[in-house]
């Protein structure tokens, strides 16, 4: 028998033969909500999913669990004097029945992160669990299990000695069956990590077959079987729809905890006891890999159901050998996306090495939720993103000397430079494709105006049309396999843009309905810049100069174009208000007393308000969700050919 550190009895394995007395389940459950989620969001998960199984997991003492609590949720709990979480947590650690996995502490995509970053997302998280719970972690839980080749080295270099990876990228690797109930050893550089592949079939069946079911599939392995691993979200037990009755009030959980306990032929042990009692069978090198759903959602709508027939179709033999899209996809789909990843690495630049206040919100943007998109991830969500930027402009506001001025730079690496304007309180981005405003930035109230989300076919949107019920069954399913219609106008609402929601849009046309409908102006503008304006110019159609006022921005328009009628598209980050929709003014108000900007222009125009709302998919169904506004400013030009608009907070 061998002594592991938490005084636990593991059965040996023979190195000679490779067999076990008992197989090992490692039951490893992650706990997150993202950075900037409502109250009652933290407190709903709280009381219905996290405590309760703690609470469970407390009255059956030999099940052992591997813990991770993300720090965006460590921070609110703490904050929340009514829960019990920590308690619970302090109490079964003691008794050596809880592991506490580690991680990035915001929940980040790590690989998306410089090398700096990593590390020091990795060793906050480690000093925090010591801090609150007396120990460090030995291994970290990847967040949405993306996992590169090269982050191996770095979670070395942070210390950590294990992690788990989707079976499905040790299948890729050409591992199959028996092969992914063993340990794995990987490398970078030569800096090791022990890998554990996470068990598809059981992510599948827990909690959702009885447990006489999934303890049947485990005994089905031979004897060489040295270890199973669950590894998934706590939000199934009990935050899921129809989850909390099947898995407490049915009494599902119990039901399982009691019949691992009364087994004899299996055992749980934590992820640290496994790595302490076996040796990884081999050398692994996987590939950039996720968990299979999260392949599919990185792909174009068009794309995710000719991939996902392609899997209907092919054997399981051959399936693990069909690669989708990696996560960097969704920065590619998304330009929303990748202007948030691409904005947080600008402020990173121009914070550098120095440890600060304003690096703690820096960390803090690079909560995974708000960059992606699928079941689970939150881009369609205005307050995740809202809170990227919050903390990203607190960070760049407390940054003592930021640079100041009008430059050229690639900020979103797309291989051509964008124009650059920053100033003590705001920074814009100018886009040359288009003479558009991409980014519009706030440091003083923390907010973006330009964050608004175009309105994208998903795939989720076919299948929406497509359902002849919208009726759910009465059945508990696992969300992956299912369509919940959460808004029933959603389908109503359903509309794509074929362009992106952004500033200072372009039109022309030979009347005011025919411009506001026309095909915007998409060539690439000439820049010419001063150190406090840039001049955007199409030749023969527009030259648009932009100059940073006190707490807002100053466009001059002198248009040559050919047309009678210009239109100027925005689209803005603010909530819409019940007021008309089309008149003509040279001055109004927009927005709510929360975020609220005013319009001034040298001349009466008109203008056209329109909200912008989207159908996005999450666990809890398919909802619209609003997004922002879009003003119409048109202007008559058999009256004048130049404008003048200032528009600011």
């Amino acid at each position: 028998m061998v002594l592991c550190p938490s005084n636990f009895l593991l059965p040996t394995t023979n190195c000679n033969t490779g067999r076990c007395d008992m197989k090992r389940l490692c039951l490893c459950i992650h706990n997150h909500q993202p950075v900037g989620n409502f109250d009652y969001v933290f407190r709903e998960a709280i009381d219905r999913s996290y405590v309760p199984f703690l609470e469970t997991l407390s009255r059956y003492p030999r099940i052992k669990v591997s813990l991770h609590t993300s720090g965006p949720l460590l921070e609110f709990i703490e904050r929340d004097s009514t829960s019990t979480y920590l308690d619970l947590v302090r109490s079964l650690v003691a008794s050596g029945q809880l592991e506490l996995v580690g991680g990035g502490y915001f929940e980040p995509i790590l690989q998306l992160l410089p090398e700096r970053d990593r590390i020091q997302q990795i060793q906050l998280m480690s000093d925090e669990l010591l801090r609150l719970f007396g120990r460090r972690p030995t291994g970290l839980w990847l967040a949405e299990r993306v996992w590169e080749p090269d982050l191996a080295s770095s979670l070395a270099r942070a210390g950590v000695q294990w992690t788990l990876v989707d079976d499905n990228g040790f299948e890729k690797s050409g591992l199959r069956g028996p092969d992914l109930t063993h340990a794995y050893v990987t490398e970078d550089q030569s800096q090791t990590l022990t890998v554990f592949p996470i068990l598809k079939e059981l992510r599948y069946r827990i909690p959702w077959s009885e447990p006489e079911e999934t303890l049947g599939y485990i005994r089905e392995f031979g004897e060489d079987a040295e270890v199973f691993v669950y590894g998934d979200d706590g939000e199934k037990f009990g935050l899921w729809p129809g989850t909390y009755d099947h898995v407490y009030t049915q009494g599902w959980l119990q039901r399982f905890f009691q019949a691992l306990t009364d087994a004899e032929d299996v055992t749980t042990v934590t992820v640290a006891e496994a790595v302490s009692s076996l040796k990884p069978r081999e050398r692994v090198y996987l590939p950039t890999c996720s968990y299979v759903e999260m392949e599919e959602w990185s792909l174009a709508a068009s794309r995710q159901k000719v991939f996902a027939d392609l899997c209907q179709k092919t054997s399981p033999e051959e399936r693990s050998f069909l690669s989708g899209g990696t996560f960097r996809n969704f920065l590619a789909r998304y330009p929303e996306a990748n202007r948030m990843h691409k904005r947080m690495l600008f402020v990173g630049s121009e914070l550098g090495n120095a440890d600060s206040e304003a690096r703690m919100h820096y960390l803090r943007s690079q909560c995974n939720c708000a960059y992606w998109h699928g079941i689970f991830g939150g881009l369609y969500l205005p307050h995740l993103r809202d809170a990227i930027y919050t903390e990203l402009l607190t960070a760049e506001r407390l940054i003592p000397e930021r640079r100041l001025g009008t430059w050229l730079q690639d900020t979103d690496a797309d291989g051509q430079p964008e124009v650059v304007m920053a100033t003590k309180h705001q920074v814009f981005f100018l886009h040359v494709c288009g003479g558009r405003l991409v980014l519009w930035d706030d440091l003083r109230q923390s907010w973006s105006w330009s964050n608004v989300m175009t309105r994208y076919h998903e795939a989720f949107h076919d299948r929406m049309l497509e359902a002849t019920s919208q009726s759910e069954t009465h059945r508990v399913t696992n969300i992956h396999e299912t369509l919940r219609l959460k808004d029933p106008d959603a389908p109503g609402a359903l509309q794509f843009d074929d362009h992106m929601r952004v500033n200072f849009i372009d039109r022309f046309g030979p009347s005011l309905d025919a411009a506001t409908g026309g095909e915007p102006v998409m060539k690439e503008y000439s820049a010419e810049l001063g150190q406090t304006w840039a001049r955007l110019e199409a030749s023969g159609l527009i030259v648009k100069t932009f100059a940073p006022s006190e707490g807002g921005l100053r466009v001059d328009f002198e248009i040559g174009a050919p047309q009678n009628w210009y239109v100027c598209e925005l689209n803005l980050a603010l909530w819409w208000e019940d007021r008309e929709r089309s008149f003509v003014a040279d001055s109004f108000t927009i927005g709510t007393e929360a975020h609220r900007l005013s319009v001034r222009t040298s001349s009466p125009i008109h203008v056209e308000l329109s909200p912008i709302r989207t159908v996005s998919n999450s666990e809890s169904g398919i909802e619209t969700i609003y997004q922002g506004m879009t003003v119409f400013i048109a202007l008559d030009l058999r009256t004048s050919r130049h404008l003048t608009l200032e528009i600011g907070g």
